[in-house]
């Protein structure tokens, strides 16, 4: 990991808890909520099975919100982020002709809207438009489509659940659609299960195990499939081509919440089951290869004000 990812990543914890008591006195009484969520993670090393060498991977993702709630089940908001991914290719690794890219930029924005309806059920939407690009690549050319949908029930004090469905398009004009378990369950005073969230490029939820060790200490156990796909430069190696990267992540994490607007955590773990895949512009298969399972560690941050 390079210096600069590690100085950043310091930062982020460095000013969060210095802005501790801040968020702490900050009143919640007005309908409007403004957040901003993101952090950074680090891919060690992977060799890659189906080419010599391997490759590493630098993330960081940041997003900003703003939610209107006119009652405790109704709210509707805009999330707007970017961020970026860097991948550093070994010297002598070939798929294709070359080392297939380097960074791939991400940004998106995604409506939320939460309703409520009948005395226990509500539903969530989440439109989006996102864009994922190597510099020099199209921007129209780089821009997918998604929606996010689930319905769920309050069954009792301890259990809220329901289905919920994904759908996102690709860039070679196909759509990949999922099921999606809609969960927060209280297991015990202190284990809960639920539906999780990734870091930025996930493309729909996974499931966090957690333990609260105290009101502001909780650890957790969480497991999600990643799916992320980019349109390459113009001027590359296969111009206007396709690149993805496809893995199961596995981290433990350690969450510090000291106030209900602040958190902040830090995780470590395991890419397994990974891919990447090089395509031409319409889609078709150049060049694939699995890669070992890899460490994988970072920090985020969530307030909000």
């Amino acid at each position: 990991m390079n210096r600069n990812f590690s100085s950043h990543l310091l930062a982020v914890f460095l000013f969060l808890l210095c802005s501790q008591q801040l968020f702490a006195q900050a009143p919640d009484r007005s309908p409007w909520v403004f957040t901003v969520d993101g952090g950074a993670a680090h891919q060690s090393n992977a060799d890659l099975d189906d080419s010599d060498g391997g490759f590493a991977v630098d993330r960081w993702f940041v997003s900003a919100g703003l939610d209107y709630g006119w009652s405790p089940r109704d709210s509707i908001g805009v999330s707007i982020g970017t961020g970026k991914s860097s991948y550093d290719f070994d010297e002598n690794v070939t798929i294709g002709d070359e080392a297939p890219w380097e960074d791939i930029e991400d940004s998106r924005v995604a409506l939320v809207g939460r309703f409520g309806f009948g005395e226990t059920g509500s539903v969530i939407v989440i439109p989006s438009v996102r864009q994922y690009r190597e510099d020099g690549a199209s921007s129209s050319d780089s821009r997918t489509y998604g929606f996010l949908a689930a319905a769920f029930w309050r069954i009792n004090d301890s259990l809220t659940i329901g289905p919920g469905l994904g759908a996102f398009s690709r860039l070679e004009d196909s759509t990949r659609v999922f099921p999606i378990l809609a969960i927060d369950w209280d297991i015990s005073e202190r284990w809960n299960l639920s539906t999780g969230r990734g870091l930025a490029a996930s493309q729909g939820p996974g499931l966090t195990l957690s333990y609260q060790l105290n009101p502001a200490w909780s650890f957790g156990l969480t497991g999600r499939y990643e799916e992320v796909e980019f349109r390459l430069s113009e001027e590359g190696s296969v111009p206007n081509g396709i690149g993805r990267d496809q893995a199961l992540p596995l981290v433990v994490s350690a969450r510090l919440q000291p106030s209900p607007k602040i958190s902040v955590s830090a995780f470590m773990g395991v890419e397994l089951g990974g891919k990447l895949t090089l395509m031409n512009e319409v889609g078709d298969t150049l060049a694939e290869s699995d890669y070992d399972p890899a460490a994988l560690f970072g920090a985020t941050f969530d307030f909000r004000f």
